[in-house]
C-alpha cells in the first residue's frame, strides 16, 4: 500500500477518538471532599435531602403575617386594622411582623406586604387583602426529604454547591481526579534554564502540557526529559504506567529517530497512529500493559503547534472520559475572514485566526513548529474533510479552544 504522508494510512479524527475511548474505562476511584473544594468535581453517588427546604414555612417578603380572611375587602380607602403582637402564634384580628426569611406564626397563612399597611400604634391598617398561601413559602416547596437533589455523575455548579450547603452538607463523594505522567522526549530538547547549543531548544511541551492537563480536569506531573534511546523510552512507560494516562511529547513522527510507536508496540499496544489531522498528524493513541494494567497512553508530535492542537483534541476528552466529566464545550463566534485559508481535502484543519470585533485573520504561519503563533491566536477556524478552505470575506466559526 502507497504511503500517505510517510503513513501507509490516516485515521479520521472521530473514528480515532472512537477507538481509543472505547479501549478503556472511566475510573472507579472515589474520594470524599470537603464542600469548598467541591466545585466542577463529580458527584460518585446520587445526593439525597436529609430534610425538607425550606425546612419551615417562611416569609418570601418583608411585612406582616396574617390570617388571609382578616384582610378580606380591605383596600386603601377602608382597610382592616389588625392588632399587632409578638406571640409565636396569632388570633383572629392579629398580626405579627416578620421579615424575609422569618417563620411564619401559627394562625398566619398569608403575608401583608409593606407597601400595604398604616402602621397606628400598636396595630396596622390592612391597604389591600391578600388570598391563603400569598408571600409564603412553605415547607419543602424546593426539595422534599428524601427526594434526589442530585445524581451521580453531576459536575458540580457553585449554585449547587450552595444548595448543598444550605442542606448542611459539609463534604461529599466524587471521583478521583485521573493521574497524568506527561514525559518529553527528544535528544535535541534541554531543561528550561540551560543554554540550548545549535540544533537544541528548551523544552517547552512538557509545561504547556502541564497547564493544558489542570485545565482538562486532571492531576499532572512531568517527566524528566527522556533521549531518544528504546531502553530508555520503554522505562518511562512503566513508569507511566502507575498513572492513570500517560502523555509523550516528540517522537511519535516515522523519521528514524521517531521511535515511541515502536516501543509502544512492545510495550502494550498501538491503536491508531497518524490521524487526518492539521497540524498535528503523527499523532499516536494506545495503551501501555504493566502489571496486569493497561493505561491509555496519547502520543504527541513534538512540534509545539500540532502539540498543543492534538493535546486539546485528544487529551482533552481522555481526561474527561477517565474522571467521569462532560465533554468540553469550547467557546464560538462568528466572524468574517479577511484573509483565505487554505486547507487540504481529507484533513480536518485547525487554522489559528486573530480577532478583532467581527473579523478573523488568519496568521501567516508555516508548518507546525511555531508556538508563538498558538499564543497569538485568539481562536481556531477548524475545516472539515469535505472542505477546501475558505475564500476571504466568508463568514466562519471561530473556536476557542483554549
Amino acid at each position: 500500500m502507497p504511503l500517505k504522508s510517510g503513513f501507509r494510512a490516516l485515521t479520521s479524527i472521530d473514528g480515532a477518538l472512537s477507538t481509543f475511548l472505547s479501549s478503556f474505562q472511566p475510573l472507579a476511584r472515589v474520594e470524599t471532599v470537603p464542600l469548598e473544594a467541591s466545585g466542577e468535581r463529580v458527584l460518585a453517588s446520587d445526593i439525597r435531602a436529609p430534610r425538607d427546604v425550606p425546612h419551615y414555612d417562611r416569609s418570601a417578603m418583608d411585612g406582616y403575617a396574617v390570617a388571609a380572611s382578616d384582610t378580606f375587602g380591605s383596600s386603601k380607602d377602608a382597610g382592616a386594622i389588625l392588632k399587632l403582637t409578638t406571640k409565636d402564634a396569632i388570633e383572629s384580628g392579629e398580626c405579627k411582623q416578620v421579615h424575609t426569611g422569618s417563620p411564619i406564626p401559627d394562625g398566619a397563612d398569608a403575608v401583608l406586604m409593606l407597601e400595604y399597611v398604616e402602621t397606628m400604634g400598636d396595630s396596622i391598617e390592612a391597604l389591600a387583602q391578600v388570598s391563603p398561601g400569598q408571600n409564603i413559602g412553605r415547607r419543602g416547596e424546593d426539595v422534599r426529604k428524601g427526594d434526589v437533589v442530585f445524581h451521580e455523575g453531576r459536575q458540580l455548579k457553585p449554585s449547587d454547591v450552595g444548595l448543598l450547603a444550605s442542606m448542611g452538607f459539609t463534604e461529599v463523594s466524587v471521583y478521583a481526579r485521573p493521574r497524568v505522567l506527561i514525559i518529553p522526549t527528544g535528544e535535541e530538547i534541554v531543561p528550561r534554564g540551560e543554554e540550548p547549543g545549535p540544533g537544541q531548544m528548551n523544552e517547552s511541551n512538557g509545561v504547556m502540557n502541564y497547564l493544558y492537563v489542570k485545565r482538562f480536569g486532571g492531576i499532572p506531573a512531568v517527566h524528566g526529559i527522556v533521549s531518544d534511546k528504546k531502553d530508555l523510552l520503554a522505562a518511562a512507560l512503566r513508569e507511566g504506567a502507575g498513572y492513570d494516562l500517560i502523555v509523550t511529547t516528540g517522537g511519535s513522527s516515522v523519521g528514524k529517530r521517531d521511535l515511541i510507536a515502536e516501543v509502544l508496540e512492545k510495550a502494550g499496544e498501538v491503536l491508531i497512529h497518524g490521524v487526518a489531522i492539521k497540524p498535528g498528524k503523527p499523532v499516536a493513541l494506545g495503551l501501555v500493559q504493566h502489571d496486569g494494567k493497561k493505561t491509555p497512553i496519547v502520543c504527541l508530535p513534538g512540534y509545539p503547534a500540532a502539540c498543543a492542537v492534538d493535546s486539546m483534541v485528544f487529551v482533552d476528552p481522555t481526561v474527561k472520559r477517565l474522571g467521569h466529566m462532560p465533554l468540553a464545550a469550547y467557546r464560538t463566534q462568528r466572524a468574517t475572514l479577511t484573509r483565505k485559508i487554505f486547507s487540504e481535502p481529507g484533513y480536518r484543519s485547525y487554522t489559528r485566526v486573530s480577532i478583532e470585533g467581527d473579523k478573523a485573520t488568519p496568521m501567516r504561519t508555516k508548518g507546525s513548529g511555531i508556538l508563538s503563533s498558538i499564543s497569538h491566536a485568539d481562536g481556531y477556524v477548524i475545516t472539515p474533510e469535505d472542505t477546501e478552505g475558505h475564500e476571504a470575506g466568508e463568514e466562519v466559526e471561530v473556536t476557542f479552544l483554549e
